[in-house]
């Protein structure tokens, strides 16, 4: 599946889902639901008899129009059919519901305060961003951590910002942050950034002293001989003292 020949409208999305008096959620149209398959792994979904997935995910209609949830906690869905796809060379999981059936079993979602620090580790700390989470989305990450999951974070947008913008890098220099490429909303939605992993000791360290000193040495080392700093940091001149 090609992600740019989908078309992101919320509307279309919203129009096909209808809540019914039970607390379910239902389709009128065919769709689907993307998400990593490696959330599966990182207890972020549960794949079996009952069905349970983070509300970080794409929902497409009609193959053809697509939305996005960024709901901090874990949904109960009732797919037809799951599959396992390709999706930009990455592995995903499809959920398929026809129309007329069930997509969310119900809408009162039960609070976790842990699943924050997962969706961290996941997208941010490891720098595996979803094709359907753009720049400006990864910046809303955790607007709902305190509603959906009583957590306390978030209430600061510009904190998850400041880390989506440390993360997001042009995608024809890693060691560039995307922020810097762009010159207007327009150039920051059509041209999508690569994503880092925050701990990475290759393009998160700033300086050599924390390239050196960092996990994976000969991956410091050769980004500092890549990559040197031309300035010395308040950290360095600490050390050096």
């Amino acid at each position: 599946m090609d992600p740019a020949q989908l078309v992101r409208d919320a509307s279309r999305v919203h129009a096909c889902l209808q809540e019914m008096p039970d607390g379910r959620v239902m389709c009128t149209k065919r769709v689907t639901i993307q998400i990593p398959a490696r959330f599966a792994e990182r207890n972020l979904a549960y794949v079996g008899m009952d069905n349970y997935i983070l509300g970080i995910y794409a929902i497409i209609v009609e193959d053809l129009y697509y939305g996005i949830s960024l709901i901090n906690a874990m949904i109960p869905i009732d797919p037809g059919k799951t599959n396992r796809i390709k999706v930009l060379g990455q592995d995903y999981l499809e959920f398929v519901f026809e129309p007329g059936s069930t997509v969310f079993k119900t809408l009162d979602l039960v609070k976790t305060d842990t699943i924050p620090y997962n969706i961290y580790d996941e997208l941010l700390s490891s720098g595996r961003i979803p094709w359907y989470i753009g720049y400006d989305d990864l910046g809303k990450l955790f607007d709902t951590a305190q509603y959906h999951a009583g957590a306390n974070i978030g209430q600061n947008r510009e904190v998850t910002q400041l880390l989506a913008s440390w993360v997001a890098r042009d995608p024809d220099d890693l060691t560039r942050f995307f922020r810097t490429t762009i010159r207007s909303v327009e150039d920051m939605r059509k041209k999508r950034p690569a994503f880092i992993p925050m701990k990475s000791v290759e393009y998160s360290a700033t300086n050599t002293t924390n390239k050196l000193g960092g996990s994976y040495f000969s991956l410091g080392v050769v980004s500092a001989l890549n990559d040197p700093s031309d300035r010395v940091e308040p950290i360095e001149a600490i050390l050096r003292k």
